[in-house]
C-alpha cells in the first residue's frame, strides 16, 4: 500500500516526507502542509511533523477480511465436459488442468515477532487501487492521546467518503473525548461511531451526541458507564428546550446503569422524536426502570412546562395547519383598500341579484292573486245562475 501511495504522490508532484525541505536548515520552520485526501500519506506526514520517529508511527494497513468460501463444483457441467472430451487426455492437457486448480484459501497469516502488538490503523476502501476512497477506520488496543487525536483532527475531515470509525480499547481521557466531539461534526459523511471497551472516569460520552452532532449510530458497549453518565446522555437526547435530531441507534449494553440512569434516559426520550433503537442489555436495570421506559413508549401526558415550551416552538416556527386557515393574499387592485370595505361593483352585483329575486317573487304573487280572483268570480256567477 505504501508504494502505491508514493506513486500517486509523485504523479501529483508532491513528496512523501515533510522533512526533505528541512534537512538543509534544521532551524527553518517547515512550510504548512496541505492535505491530499490520501489518509496514509497525510497521517504519516503529520506524525513526522509532530517529531515522531518512523518506528513510532502506526502503520496504515488494509483491514484483513475472512477468506471467501469456494463454491461447490457443478456436477452437471462437469459431466457434460467429460462426455465432450476424450477419455485419454494428453499429458499437456493434464498439466494445464492442474495449474487451473486454485489453491485452498489460508485461514491464518504469519507475522513477525510482536508484530501483533504494534499499533496499526486498519482501513477499508471502496476501491483498493484508489487510496482516496477510505470509508472505514478501525483502531484496536492502543491508547489515543491528545497528540494523536490532534493528528486525526487534521486528517479525517478531508476524507470525503469516511462513514465509519470503530475504536476498541483505546483508553480515552476526558480531553480527548472533548476533542473528538469538537471536530467529528466536520466529517460530513461520518454517521457511525463505535467506542467499545474504553473506560473514562469522567464519562463525558454525552458530548458526542450534542445538538450539532451528525451521528446516526453510536455504540458505547462495555465502557463502565454508571448513572452519572446515563443522566448526561439522557439530557443530551432531549430536554424541554433542546433535543438531538440525528441519532437513530444507541447501544449502551454491558455497562453499570441502574434504575436511576434508566429513568434519566426515559425522561430524555420524552421530547426526542428521532431515536429508533436503544439497547440497555447487561445492565443493572430492574422492573422499576423497565416500567419507566415502557411508559415513554406509549402515549403519555405532557407536563405544564413541556406544553408551554411546545407552544413557544410552534409559535416561532409556525404550525403547518395555520397556513390553511389564513385568508388568501389581497390582489394588486385591493391593496390600497381596507379588507372590510366591499367594492362598489361587488355591491352593485348583489343589489341586482336582490332586485331580480324580489321582482320574481312579486310577479309570482300577482299571478297567484289574479288566479284567485278569477276563481272567486266563477264561483259567484255559478251561484247567481242557481238562484
Amino acid at each position: 500500500m505504501g508504494k502505491r501511495v508514493e506513486k500517486m504522490l509523485k504523479d501529483k508532484g508532491g513528496s512523501t516526507s515533510g522533512q526533505d525541505n528541512g534537512d538543509d536548515d534544521p532551524n527553518k520552520t517547515p512550510e504548512p502542509y496541505i492535505c491530499t485526501g490520501i489518509f496514509e500519506a497525510d497521517f504519516t506526514e503529520f506524525c513526522r511533523r509532530n517529531l515522531l520517529k518512523d518506528n513510532e508511527i502506526p502503520a496504515v494497513v488494509i483491514r484483513p477480511k475472512p477468506p471467501c468460501a469456494q463454491a461447490p463444483p457443478d456436477n452437471k457441467s462437469k459431466d457434460s465436459k467429460d462426455s465432450n472430451t476424450s477419455k485419454d487426455p494428453t499429458p499437456d492437457e493434464g498439466v494445464d488442468a492442474a495449474n487451473q486448480e486454485e489453491a485452498p484459501p489460508k485461514t491464518y497469516v504469519t507475522k513477525d515477532k510482536y508484530a501483533y502488538f504494534r499499533p496499526v490503523v486498519q482501513v477499508e476502501m471502496e476501491n483498493e487501487d484508489k487510496p482516496t476512497t477510505v470509508t472505514e477506520i478501525y483502531i484496536r488496543g492502543w491508547k489515543i492521546d491528545s497528540l494523536m487525536v490532534g493528528i486525526f483532527k487534521q486528517c479525517w475531515p478531508i476524507i470525503e467518503k469516511l462513514s465509519v470509525v470503530n475504536l476498541w480499547n483505546v483508553n480515552l481521557s476526558e480531553d480527548v473525548v472533548k476533542e473528538f466531539a469538537s471536530f467529528l461534526p466536520q466529517c460530513q459523511n461520518l454517521k457511525t461511531l463505535v467506542i467499545d471497551g474504553t473506560w473514562c472516569p469522567e464519562e463525558p460520552w454525552s458530548l458526542l451526541i450534542g445538538e450539532d452532532s451528525l451521528l446516526t449510530s453510536l455504540s458505547l458497549r462495555n465502557n463502565g458507564i454508571t448513572d452519572k453518565g446515563a443522566v448526561m446522555i439522557g439530557k443530551a437526547l432531549s430536554t424541554v428546550k433542546s433535543s438531538n435530531k440525528n441519532l437513530v441507534s444507541l447501544n449502551l449494553s454491558g455497562n453499570k446503569i441502574t434504575d436511576v440512569g434508566a429513568v434519566a434516559i426515559a425522561n430524555g426520550l420524552r421530547m426526542n422524536r428521532v431515536l429508533l433503537s436503544l439497547s440497555l442489555a447487561n445492565n443493572n436495570v430492574s422492573d422499576e426502570g423497565a416500567k419507566k421506559l415502557g411508559e415513554v413508549l406509549s402515549r403519555f401526558p405532557l407536563t405544564h412546562e413541556e406544553v408551554v415550551e411546545r407552544r413557544k416552538l410552534l409559535s416561532e416556527k409556525g404550525s403547518p395547519d395555520q397556513g390553511l386557515l389564513k385568508s388568501p393574499p389581497p390582489s394588486r387592485r385591493d391593496r390600497d383598500r381596507p379588507g372590510s370595505v366591499r367594492s362598489s361593483s361587488h355591491m352593485d352585483k348583489t343589489d341586482k341579484k336582490r332586485d331580480k329575486s324580489s321582482k320574481k317573487k312579486d310577479a309570482k304573487k300577482d299571478k297567484d292573486d289574479t288566479m284567485k280572483g278569477k276563481k272567486e268570480d266563477k264561483w259567484k256567477k255559478g251561484r247567481l245562475n242557481t238562484n
